[in-house]
């Protein structure tokens, strides 16, 4: 009988290996189920803080026939391309906010206000100063993001292990 090749060796010690490797579906899901928990969390933290610094006018918001800006503000989360979780107006609706991109292999998380003038406040106009308050409040919240995550992914993985 003729002696194996180094790389017939190879393929057969990949072969044996591969077939010994079993993906934990029920715990992959329930890590993947925790990310999008964590991401909820942090983004309701974050839209809270900028609620708190909003502009509020209700006088304004009552002449243009709409609700205040810091009343209009959602979080939505999507993963694989899908709505999993939210909350707000625009959540509620299930429709994907325009120019947002949700990639089938990642989790985006959408913290935003609906107000027709947010944007105006946030960024300023040739007229008025910036007054941001969302990426304020991003800012704050952002560097801290991992124990949200990792604490509802623990949190996930434990009830679906019990």
């Amino acid at each position: 009988m003729a002696a194996m090749t180094a790389d017939q060796k190879f393929t057969r010690l990949v072969g044996r290996r591969e077939a010994k490797i079993v993906l934990n579906r029920a715990g992959f899901d329930a890590l993947y189920e925790g990310m999008t928990d964590g991401l909820v969390e942090l983004g309701g933290r974050i839209l809270e803080d900028a609620k708190g610094n909003a502009h509020r006018d209700a006088a304004a918001a009552a002449r243009r026939g709409v609700a205040m800006m810091a009343d209009t503000g959602y979080v939505s989360v999507w993963a694989q391309g899908k709505l999993v979780h939210g909350f707000g107006q625009v959540a509620a609706s299930q429709n994907k906010p325009r120019g947002v991109k949700t990639p089938k292999d990642q989790v985006v998380v959408v913290v935003a206000f609906s107000s027709p003038v947010a944007h105006f406040n946030e960024l300023g106009t040739v007229a008025m100063p910036a007054q941001p308050f969302l990426t304020p409040a991003l800012m704050a919240n952002v560097a801290n993001a991992g124990p949200y995550v990792a604490g509802a992914m623990s949190r996930r993985a434990a009830r679906k292990g019990a």
